[in-house]
Formats: structure tokens, C-alpha cells, sequence
């Protein structure tokens, strides 16, 4: 059955029922078909999971009679932005990343086309080559974010459907596979050639939609061909969660995503951000829709986000620990202090109180984290260089010019007391047996030097929470 114009149908995958509405009640329809499929699941698989079944996982709808195929994202939390999948830049937009909620959406499995966009806009004056006759399934281009506006309020009122441009961090979410994401550097691949259009294999013109492989939710062309408008103002990342955000009220530019045909592979990973006037067109941006139906069973709320920072009482003082938004979050200790140390470890504290404790063994860190997860009740590990690493390149945790200078005061002083203590004790022997030899390397040290992360300052980390 063809769709036509203000009709919609719901495509099975296991069965070839259609199942056709007006326009006038699309939404509600839509809405009460899920919530009644949801309800006749199995009680077990209901538990475990809701599962949303296989007729409404794609909606296929029609504009004006041209098909347009919507697939469904269901809900979930991802880390946005700067991840360790994505290219390592420093001073870039994406950064810093941070943990992000979202309701399930449904978004458009292909760019809108050069054939949907003059069906709808018919009187838009950058189509004057006749591009949608020559080129009908190419992404439409030349379009402002502006005009993309009046493109979603007329398809909105033709199929009775809440179209809109996706929020930035539904794109990104959809773009990396949703809670299906393998973490690809690109939308489905970390190859961006076999998924985008980019200027290593473009020809510097874009290209028909749906011709490269989708990425995990069965998407096209999140990379490359042509980038896409999104709902956001531009603004900077904030440290923090954020339950479906759409970045601030207002501002001067408007977000677009995903690179486009005459972009470099470096600019085309999934985290880039560009920005631009909303009332600019060119020929590298266009756009993909999508909606959300009100009242869907399966959005949700997330019960209890984590928090920014945790304080732990440990001993006679507050720990403070800040959340490291990763595909895996962790919670980061500040640097433990001498004073702590020798007080969790039952030792003389020095004079010098406000050292931050570096040099001990492996066996002696894991034994003060084990100490402190008993006066603390949580569990409690020690930190490793690349949580160390991967927190400082975020920006959420640095050493002070001044405390680079007392690490490397108090790791001398100790070195030089140990070297003092060996040397001494080879003197006395080989003066004893009458022979000099040259003095051996200390043991001790030479462990550091193999260990370098032990050389560190002591970070402690919480990572199931």
C-alpha cells in the first residue's frame, strides 16, 4: 500500500498488517496503540525490561505522498560530548563531556530530500536549479535553520504529527547508536568511509541518501553528505546531568551536526560542533526531522540523577570526590594529604601538614583504601593513571603549579633519605670484609621507577555507585 498524503502507516517486521489513521487522530492513536501493546507483553519481559514491540519500532508516514520512514530511539542517559572514542582534541567544544538523560523520540531514518522539501516548500528560492528534479533523493542544502522552521510547521499540520529538528543531544544520541551504541567514532563505524560522505570519497558533491550503511538503530547519514540543523542555540558544555536538554533560550547561533560531503574525516566524528546565523543557507547544511508523541508510555524520568560531587567523612575530615562523566562514570577523589595518610594509617604526622602524600607502595595504597572504605561505608579503590589522566584532560581535576612544586620537593626529600639509609648500610659491609665495590642501585627506588603511576599523588575512586 502507498502512503498518501495525511496518512500513516505502521510497518511490522514479523507480519504485513497496515494500519491506517486520519491525520486528526494520528497522535492519540499512536499513542494508545503503544500503551496497549506494551500492556499485552508477557509479565516477565515487562519486569526485565519494557519492551516497545516490533509494529510501532518504525512508523512509516507520508508527506504530500512521499514517503518518509521514522524510526524509534528509545529513551536512556549517555555521556555527550569529548569521550575517549571521539578524535582528541584540546580547546574544543565538545568538551567537557557530561552525563545526559533523554525521553524516547522517533527521528528520521534519511536526510529530507531535495523531492520531500519541494513538495512542502515548493516557492523556496534556493531551488532554482531544479535540483529537486535532477537530483529528487539528495539531501537538500541551501536551506537556513529558519526556513527549516517553516518546512517541520508545515509537515505538522499535513500529517497531524509533532515534527520538529532534533534536540543537539538527540542527534548525538541517535548518531552513536542510542542504548545500542557500540561506541564507534563515527555514526555506525569507526571507518568514516563506510558510512558517511565525506571529501575523502564525496567527489566534493553530495550524494543520494540511504547509499552508505546505516549505524546501529538502522540510521543513514548521520556522518557526512550534509550536515544537519539541530532545535539549540549554541552555548558551551556545563559540567553536570542534564534530563533532555535543548542548550539555553536564546542566543546568535544555532547548532548543526555531522559534517558534511566537503568536510575532512577529523571534522566529521560524531562529537564535532558547528555553529552558524539561523538565517544562513549553504550548500553543505540541511536537515532531519522528529517527533516525539506526548503521553508515550514508555518516557521516563530518571529516578534520581548522580551527583556533581560526594563528601566522605574519613577520619577527621571530609574527602571530597567529583563526578567523572565517562561511558563508565566514576566519582574522583581530590589528592590525600600527608595528615591523612598517617592519620588512617596510624603514623606520626610530620611537621609539615599540608604535603599531599606520594612514594608508597602498591600494597600500602591498597591498604589504605581499604581502611577508608571501612570508616566510610563505601567501597573504596584506588585510582588509576588513565582515571587520573582522562579527569585532568576533561578539566575536572589539576595539579597547581604549587603542588607540582611540593610533589617534587617531598618525592626528593624522600628519594634522598632513602638512598642515605642504603649507602650507609653498604658502607658498613664492605668495610667490614675489607673490599669496596660500587654502591648497587636501591631496590626501592628501582620499584618506583618501574612504577611510575606509584609516583603520583594518591587519588582514591568510587566507580560502582
Amino acid at each position: 500500500m502507498t502512503p498518501s498524503s495525511g496518512r500513516y502507516c505502521i510497518s511490522h517486521s514479523n507480519s504485513s498488517t497496515v494500519i491506517l489513521a486520519s491525520a486528526g487522530s494520528h497522535i492519540a492513536f499512536l499513542t494508545a496503540s503503544l500503551a496497549v501493546l506494551l500492556a499485552s507483553a508477557p509479565l516477565s519481559a515487562r519486569k526485565q525490561k519494557p519492551l516497545v514491540p516490533d509494529s510501532l519500532q518504525v512508523i512509516d508516514t507520508a508527506v504530500n505522498g512521499i514517503p518518509l520512514r521514522m524510526r524509534r530511539v528509545e529513551g536512556g542517559s549517555f555521556v555527550m560530548g569529548a569521550t575517549s572514542d571521539q578524535f582528541d582534541r584540546d580547546l574544543y567544544s565538545d568538551k567537557p563531556a557530561h552525563l545526559v538523560f533523554l525521553a524516547p523520540f522517533y527521528i528520521a531514518e534519511t536526510e529530507v530530500t531535495y523531492q520531500l522539501w519541494h513538495s512542502v516548500m515548493p516557492e523556496h528560492e534556493s531551488l532554482h536549479y531544479d535540483h529537486y528534479r535532477l537530483y529528487p533523493n539528495h539531501p537538500v542544502s541551501y536551506v537556513s535553520w529558519l526556513d527549516c522552521q517553516e518546512f517541520v510547521r508545515r509537515i505538522d499540520s499535513i500529517t497531524g504529527l509533532p515534527f520538529r529538528l532534533p534536540t543537539e543531544a538527540e542527534w548525538e544520541f541517535a548518531a552513536r547508536g542510542g542504548n545500542m551504541s557500540r561506541h564507534y567514532r563515527f555514526a555506525g563505524s569507526d571507518e568514516a568511509d563506510s558510512v558517511g560522505w565525506t571529501n575523502f570519497c564525496s567527489g566534493n558533491f553530495p550524494r543520494a541518501v540511504a547509499r552508505k550503511r546505516p549505524n546501529e538503530l538502522g540510521i543513514y547519514d548521520m556522518t557526512g553528505n550534509v550536515a544537519e540543523w539541530c532545535q539549540d542555540w549554541y552555548a558551551p558544555y556545563q559540567i553536570g546531568t542534564q534530563p533532555d536538554p535543548c542548550v539555553c533560550d536564546s542566543g546568535t547561533f544555532k547548532i548543526a551536526r555531522g559534517g558534511s560531503y566537503d568536510d575532512c574525516i577529523a571534522n566529521s566524528h560524531i562529537s564535532v560542533r558547528r555553529w552558524y546565523p539561523p538565517e544562513m543557507n549553504c550548500h553543505y547544511i540541511g536537515l532531519r526531522v522528529v517527533f516525539t508523541l506526548p503521553g508515550d508510555p514508555m518516557m521516563q524520568t530518571p529516578e534520581k540523577e548522580p551527583a556533581l560531587t560526594k563528601k566522605l567523612r574519613i577520619g577527621s575530615r571530609k574527602l571530597h570526590f567529583t563526578l567523572i562523566p565517562t561511558e563508565n562514570p566514576y566519582y574522583l577523589s581530590e589528592e590525600i594529604s600527608v595528615t591523612l595518610w598517617r592519620k588512617i594509617m596510624q603514623r606520626r604526622p610530620p611537621k609539615n601538614m599540608k604535603d599531599i602524600a606520594v612514594g608508597m607502595t602498591p600494597a600500602e595504597r591498597a591498604r589504605f583504601a581499604e581502611l577508608c572504605s571501612r570508616e566510610s561505608n563505601e567501597l573504596l579503590q584506588v585510582a588509576s593513571a588513565e582515571e587520573v589522566v582522562t579527569a585532568e584532560k576533561q578539566g575536572l581535576v589539576s595539579i597547581t603549579k604549587s603542588d607540582n612544586k611540593r610533589h617534587g620537593k617531598t618525592q626528593t626529600t624522600h628519594q634522598i633519605q632513602r638512598r642515605r639509609k642504603s649507602a650507609a648500610k653498604w658502607t658498613v659491609f664492605t668495610e667490614l670484609v675489607g673490599i669496596r665495590l660500587p654502591q648497587p642501585d636501591d631496590p626501592v627506588l628501582l620499584q618506583y621507577k618501574k612504577e611510575d603511576d606509584e609516583v603520583r599523588p594518591l587519588r582514591l575512586v568510587i566507580r560502582q555507585f
